[in-house]
């Protein structure tokens, strides 16, 4: 009998492990309901066209989604804010806190009760991202807004007479502690012991520089990686988060691409610390009202078949775990959504193939 729940017990995990495609995690963003459906509609849209895997953030109205999605087979990516529980103030909006003024034990007070939630309802998370895009002002105060408008690199970040640079390093080195918090208590969980814990999502700013693509002050994706690391990140976290939108132009090459994608992200993976992907995204292209049906896709195809391709170079090399596509649901004026009239569109769908 022993034998038997053990064996149930593997199959049972097998089941709701996210999908998993030659050791790559493939997944959308969820976290919009339409007016009019239901939590329960989202998640059966999501299981009717085979998701295994989404990413979506976790605050205490949305543990009931990430559990109801985890009994129908569904594993969740989660978001945890490294703000949240603290009593610093935001600058400009809910996430721009400064990362400076956090501290770990208010972070673990605040997450400890969700992360037991989850354990009790027998939730196994497919990874915990700590917060995202925080080399952007958006989320982290301690990033001007616009500031000098630069991409920041790691020789800014260690310059001591970088006004910009020295305060946005010291938030990044106060963000190494809240994720050393954050090991610690997944450490001692009990079925998320081994939960990988992946790095804030970094947004794609390229290289460094004197002017940002769109003037506002920011550090680039791999210099911010790298100061992490420089700064003892690389042992409490499993991964790197990063993410991507490289636009409609459906005229580049799969090499190309290869090209771009490897100086401009994935020179911050490796085997041992691989990047997660969560999000990456490309328009539908359509010049019509947002609810208007069907829409065109032709460019958005392409698009995604030449990245998809791309990212299986980045794959082979075991420097790409998890690709996560930005975003499901229909929202209004949402050209990136692919659950788009009603259905998964033609897009989505090679978004969403297993490689």
């Amino acid at each position: 009998m022993r034998r038997i729940s053990v064996v149930l017990a593997v199959c049972i995990l097998l089941a709701i492990h996210p999908a998993w495609a030659d050791d790559v995690i493939v997944g959308v963003n969820s976290w919009y309901a339409p007016p009019g459906a239901t939590q329960a509609d989202v998640i059966r849209q999501l299981t009717e066209n085979g998701v295994r895997t989404l990413r979506i953030s976790l605050f205490k109205n949305s543990l009931d989604f990430v559990v109801n999605a985890y009994r129908q087979g569904i594993g969740s990516i989660v978001i945890v804010y490294p703000h949240i529980g603290s009593k610093a103030k935001t600058k400009r909006a809910w996430a721009d806190v400064p990362l400076s003024e956090l501290e770990p034990q208010e972070f673990a007070n605040a997450f400890r009760p969700m992360l037991d939630e989850l354990e009790m309802a027998g939730v196994r998370l497919a990874a915990i991202e700590l917060g995202n895009e925080i080399n952007t002002s958006g989320f982290n105060g301690d990033i001007a807004s616009p500031g000098t408008g630069r991409v920041l690199g790691l020789a800014d970040l260690n310059n001591p007479h970088d006004a910009e640079g020295r305060v946005i390093a010291a938030g990044l080195r106060s963000y190494v502690k809240i994720a050393a918090a954050l090991k610690d208590l997944r450490d001692r969980s009990k079925l998320n012991r081994h939960t990988p814990i992946i790095c804030a999502g970094m947004a794609n700013w390229g290289l460094p520089g004197s002017k940002s693509p769109d003037g506002l002050l920011g550090v680039s994706l791999v210099d911010a990686i790298e100061f992490l690391r420089q700064n003892g990140l690389d042992p409490v976290v499993d991964g790197y988060g990063v993410h991507v939108y490289p636009g409609l132009d459906p005229g580049r090459s799969v090499a190309t691409r290869i090209d771009s994608l490897g100086h401009d992200i994935f020179a911050a993976c490796t085997p041992s610390k691989p990047c997660w992907m969560t999000e990456w995204g490309v328009p539908d292209g359509s010049v019509e009202v947002p609810d208007h049906c069907p829409i065109d896709e032709t460019k958005r195809v392409k698009v995604i078949e030449e990245l998809r391709g791309a990212f299986q170079h980045f794959i082979r090399e075991k420097r790409l775990a998890a690709i996560v596509f930005y975003d499901w649901a229909d929202k209004p004026g949402n050209k990136g959504a692919i659950f788009r009239c009603g259905e998964l569109t033609a897009a989505g769908k090679l978004a969403l193939k297993p490689n």
